[in-house]
């Protein structure tokens, strides 16, 4: 989809018809990982009661391996898309070319620690000795042979970052299917195969997913960086993989967390849970296709200030999700028995699943704002919202409310479900109506649609100045001064205006990236789907503008992005603390404490803007031709630039412009 009918597609289509649009394909590749899960636990069931147990014992660390290779993956996903995003095509390469030495580092310590450990886990987790004997053979299995799903997340990663979407969903097919077809066969030992028990099941799961890397391999893999660059690399993939990973693990120590709760009342009641866990994946599917499909849709009307969208989609998706999970709700209260007995035979499970399902069934439906929350606050850029309501679900409420209802029994302990996400759909929903309170959001209506349409200012060839500089240190004011005497055209709001016109977004959000952007989270923030269209956008009109002819641009790394032209001047202006403060306190109205303040907040929102798109240090002198201290006044330091300018031959001896004192430049 061109980014233009995209624009209209997200930014026009009714709600509805986007959903039923995206959500089937998405759907499909789940209801195929939910067939993964499944279909172990179906034969294991019919070959041992024990070997279900030590599948819902082992479920947990397959999770924290799964957070490991995904939240890995996701971090290379999200550097390469950005860096192509911007026409860095070499540097994406780099980067691509880490996810087989990265992930192949991570399998080899996640197999070492399985090897080793696994026994310790599996005492930990049960006291029989049937079943510890099940959770070692199967855990060092699926721990040691999971070379397959760590390289296989990495060069999925990579090709969907380049906008290859049907090979990884092919591969997910293909690994399946072959899961699927060995299960049985090792297992039970058909065709003169050997009878594995549950051994059987883990060289199933193995191959299935070697079967997936392999289909991924050839587009997915590519040539690994010089070993001088990995660290480098790493670190940037890692600091945006690892939010990702802390919140998959968190879902892995939750349900350690419950196994740990009920093996102090039996096996049985872990193999109950464990059964849940198996269905809930099946019925989950549509809500968490709703969760996947709302986040671009969100992310962009957001961005483009047609709040009212995004409320709609939250409305929507909400609805369908409830809708949708009623089904379950239905099944769960009216067919437990039938369910449980798919896997067991086991009077005892049944027993204690039964009622389990019933407890938990009802929560189905406060579930589903309780995990669509989480991912709205996703897309409108409030990562700290949305880990906070993931954590106080998985880790808060989960583990602390399981221990204290285990207190009044293993009938009472079933309560922690409903109770938790009755609390969770509740903290969403306070966030939601604060976030409606926004400035952003609140005045979203108000905005004038008739507001004159921008455009290029007329220009002759010669010098192109960027200027970047330190808040306070009057860069603005000095870049407008040197323009008006060179009489050239000047450019900072102008072209945030510019990008938004050329994009479809608000010209707020693309004027704010910088800061909008958490303090503690701003490379993923910078990397979400609808600020990387942003910023491209930026760099496009910063090229145009270079393309017109002379000018001088203030901020958005033009110096970075216009690179390589010939007619290029960078300029670096800062100043001593002091003066930054007292000068924001002149322009802004600042007291001393909030010009401290936006002085550390805004430098270091435009360090790590620079960082994100460059990959280098912002404000390091050998990047600029000039660097200036502005302490000396905003008329000297405009002069030094143009003294500057004359040496080279780049400005006439007599300016054009006059040499008037405008006004100081807000914003």
């Amino acid at each position: 989809m061109a980014a233009s009918e995209q624009s209209r597609f997200f930014g026009e289509e009714k709600i509805s018809k986007i959903l039923l649009r995206l959500a089937p394909p998405v759907m499909l590749a789940q209801l195929i990982q939910a067939l993964y899960n499944i279909v172990d636990s179906l034969f294991v069931g019919r070959y041992s009661e024990s070997g279900l147990t030590a599948l819902s014992i082992v479920y947990p660390a397959q999770l924290l391996m799964i957070a490991l290779a995904v939240g890995t993956g996701v971090g290379i996903n999200t550097v390469v898309a950005a860096r192509l995003g911007v026409g860095r095509r070499e540097r994406a390469a780099q980067f691509a070319g880490m996810a087989a030495p990265l992930e192949g580092i991570l399998w080899l310590i996640f197999a070492l620690v399985s090897f080793v450990g696994m026994p310790a886990y599996a005492r930990m987790s049960t006291s029989s000795p049937q079943v510890i004997e099940e959770v070692v053979a199967y855990g060092r299995i699926v721990g040691v042979g999971s070379f397959g799903l760590f390289f296989e997340s990495g060069w999925t990663k990579v090709l969907q970052a380049g906008g290859d979407m049907k090979t990884p969903m092919a591969a997910q097919i293909l690994g399946a299917l072959v899961n699927i077809l060995l299960d049985p066969l090792l297992i039970f030992g058909l065709f003169g195969l050997p009878r594995m028990g549950i051994s059987g099941a883990a060289v199933a799961t193995v191959a299935g997913q070697v079967a997936a890397a392999l289909a991924v391999m050839r587009g997915g893999l590519r040539k690994a960086p010089p070993t001088r660059l990995w660290l480098p690399l790493s670190a940037q993939i890692f600091r945006l993989g690892t939010p990702n990973i802390l919140m998959q693990a968190a879902y892995t120590f939750y349900i350690l967390g419950l196994n740990l709760i009920l093996a102090g009342f039996s096996d049985q009641a872990v193999t109950a849970l464990g059964l849940y866990y198996k269905w809930q994946s099946f019925f989950f599917i549509p809500l968490s296709a709703m969760q996947t499909c709302m986040v671009p849709v969100v992310s962009f009307n957001y961005a483009a200030r047609r709040v009212h969208r995004c409320r709609r989609m939250l409305y929507t998706a909400t609805f369908f999700g409830m809708a949708l999970m009623a089904v379950g709700t239905l099944a769960f209260e009216c067919l437990p028995g039938p369910m449980l007995r798919t896997f067991t035979s086991d009077e005892t499970v049944i027993g204690i699943g039964q009622w389990a399902f019933r407890v938990i069934g009802p929560s189905f439906l406060p579930m589903s704002a309780s995990l669509i929350f989480p991912v709205f606050f996703q897309a409108v850029g409030a990562p700290l919202r949305s880990s906070a309501l993931t954590l106080t679900r998985t880790l808060v409420l989960f583990v602390p409310l399981g221990y204290l209802f285990s207190r009044l029994g293993l009938r009472a302990f079933w309560f922690t479900f409903p109770v938790t996400e009755i609390l969770t759909a509740s903290l969403g929903l306070a966030f939601y109506l604060r976030f409606l309170q926004h400035p952003y959001v609140k005045y979203a209506p108000l905005l004038d649609a008739r507001r004159p349409v921008e455009a290029l200012q007329p220009s002759h060839p010669g010098v192109i100045l960027t200027i970047a500089r330190q808040h306070g240190s009057s860069g603005k004011e000095i870049g407008r001064r040197v323009a008006a005497r060179l009489g050239v055209p000047f450019y900072y709001k102008e072209m945030t205006a510019l990008a938004a016109q050329e994009s479809g977004l608000d010209r707020e959000f693309v004027a704010n990236l910088n800061r909008n952007a958490p303090k503690v989270l701003y490379d993923l923030y910078l990397s979400t789907r609808v600020v990387r269209m942003a910023m491209v956008a930026q760099h496009q009109i910063i090229q145009k503008i270079a393309q017109n002819g002379s000018c001088v641009i203030v901020g958005r790394a033009a110096d970075h992005v216009l690179q390589g032209n010939p007619n290029l001047v960078r300029v670096f202006i800062q100043a001593p603390l002091e003066y930054r403060i007292r000068r924001a306190g002149e322009v802004y109205g600042d007291t001393r404490e909030e010009a401290l303040e936006n002085i550390r907040r805004s430098d270091r929102a435009r360090a790590a803007y620079y960082r994100h798109i460059s990959g280098r240090k912002w404000g390091l002198p050998e990047d600029y031709d000039l660097v200036l201290d502005s302490s000396c006044g905003v008329e000297e330091s405009a002069r030094k630039i143009l003294d500057y300018l004359q040496s080279r031959g780049l400005a006439p001896k007599e300016l054009p412009g006059e040499s008037g004192q405008p006004a100081p430049v807000k914003g």
